[in-house]
């Protein structure tokens, strides 16, 4: 697995977040611009930060270090890791738990998770969180259930945000949703919905072949039952 340095306002020693969104980027400034503009643009992102996960062989890495700057000096909570040769699941668990925040959300360049009315983003998730004594829960912002929200003590009792055999973010959430709806964890975010930051943009998903993906189903189909066996034992009801 390859090395990750931290940048200042994305690890340990940052002040805790409601909600820090996890966004593996690659060769993707433009979209990733238009992400963080487009949660500037509405302004209810506040308690809330955004963590950009760079490759260190990405042409764009300044691109993308002078982004975070610009967005942090209007009042944009962001960050990055730069990583070297981590696959795409593993740059997500290696930054996981040293964010500070109170859940965790993985997004593509293209997809931005919001919540009607007037209140903050980050309000609206500690009412959520609020609405059940159970702190290990997974939040849907839609009904397919596209770009969960993670609480941060599920998080922990896994051991992982993405499971290490996904090669990609479909098949991470999958099996993040077959987990919390086998247990009850799983349960809807009052006004929440996806918006298109970008109509045509490409997003970095993982890699993975057809006989690959088709042994990942396999596997983790069979090991579904022992993981939701073992995380009942911590359920608080």
């Amino acid at each position: 697995m390859g090395e990750a340095t931290r940048s200042e306002n994305a690890g340990e020693g940052a002040p805790t977040s409601a909600v820090a969104f996890l966004i593996p980027t690659y060769k993707t400034p433009r979209l990733t611009a238009d992400l963080l503009s487009a949660a500037l643009a509405c302004g209810k992102y506040d308690g809330c930060v955004f963590v950009l996960l760079l490759s260190l062989d990405d042409p764009n890495l300044l691109s993308y270090k002078t982004l975070v700057d610009n967005v942090r000096e209007k009042g944009l909570s962001a960050g990055y890791f730069i990583f070297d040769g981590t696959p795409y699941c593993g740059m997500i668990n290696r930054v996981a738990p040293i964010v500070p925040a109170d859940c965790l959300c993985v997004l593509d360049s293209t997809h931005l998770p919001f919540v009607d009315g007037d209140e903050s983003f980050a309000e609206n998730v500690r009412k959520w969180l609020a609405s059940s004594p159970e702190p290990m829960r997974v939040g849907a912002f839609t009904a397919e259930g596209f770009y969960p929200l993670v609480t941060r003590k599920l998080a922990d009792r896994l051991g992982y945000l993405f499971h290490p055999l996904c090669y990609g973010r479909i098949e991470a959430e999958n099996w993040l949703l077959s987990v919390a709806g086998d247990l009850g964890l799983l349960s809807t975010i009052p006004g929440g919905g996806i918006i298109e930051s970008s109509a045509d943009g490409v997003e970095i998903i993982g890699t993975s072949v057809e006989t690959d993906s088709r042994w990942v189903d396999d596997t983790l189909a069979q090991t579904l039952d022992d993981e939701t066996e073992r995380l009942a034992a911590y359920l608080v009801r």
